[in-house]
């Protein structure tokens, strides 16, 4: 852990020499630690709030959490079949909507290549380096794009949009942003340190979000996970 945490500093320096640094308070706490974990926004939720929250897999504390704590309503979306297997078990809140197609660019399907280790959710569209095995072809899921999403929930804002797409956030962010979808808050994994993305490619991403009108307020100690506020 010592040395995962020793990179993990040297990679938010990296993003701070990139002039990518936390501005302004607007985090009441973060679930469910500082390492990974999700911020839980300060100020301007309420129960007539509305939430997105894609790629979800076998962890919806935070969304809990968000319902629990502002008693809004929560959109989880997930199309992955071990994750659809998962949320059947659950006993769910009434204010959580569950939906299994995932985020993209367009409207269809994506291939998506299965995890490395069984039991693990993070289905990715990025061929990495351990797919060899007949065990891990890719398999295609339903996707679309958040506009047709918003338009067939009849939503025409989104409170908080929080993505956790395993990569899939480099093509469906400027998407969105080119369809004038229209949130305030932003929650996003950017996956930099997979083998067929760059640094560079997750400082251009973040530096889109920032053009699009949004500050950074928060960035977590491992430096992959970013939360935005719209100015």
């Amino acid at each position: 852990m010592a040395f995962k945490k020793l990179k993990a500093r040297l990679r938010r320096k990296r993003l701070a020499k990139n002039s990518i640094s936390v501005r302004g308070n607007h985090v009441s706490h973060t679930l469910e630690n500082d390492w990974d974990g999700w911020p839980i926004p300060a100020g301007g939720l309420t129960e007539d709030s509305l939430v997105y929250s894609f790629g979800i897999g076998n962890d919806i504390a935070w969304d809990l959490e968000m319902m629990e704590r502002f008693n809004l309503q929560l959109h989880g979306f997930d199309p992955t079949p071990e994750s659809i297997k998962w949320i059947r078990t659950q006993d769910l809140p009434k204010n959580f909507q569950f939906h299994d197609v995932g985020l993209s660019s367009e409207d269809g399907h994506l291939s998506v290549y299965p995890p490395k280790k069984p039991g693990r959710f993070n289905f990715t569209q990025e061929k990495l380096n351990y797919v060899t095995a007949d065990g891990h072809k890719p398999i295609k899921i339903p996707v679309k794009r958040l506009l047709s999403i918003m338009n067939e929930l009849g939503h025409e804002k989104i409170d908080v949009l929080k993505i956790d797409i395993e990569g899939s956030e480099f093509e469906a962010i400027p998407d969105i942003f080119e369809s004038k979808c229209r949130f305030d808050y932003l929650l996003v994994e950017i996956h930099y340190h997979f083998p067929q993305r760059s640094f560079d490619a997750g400082v251009d991403l973040i530096k889109r979000i920032e053009q699009e009108g949004f500050s950074c307020f928060y960035i977590s100690e491992r430096g992959y996970e970013f939360g935005f506020k719209r100015n």
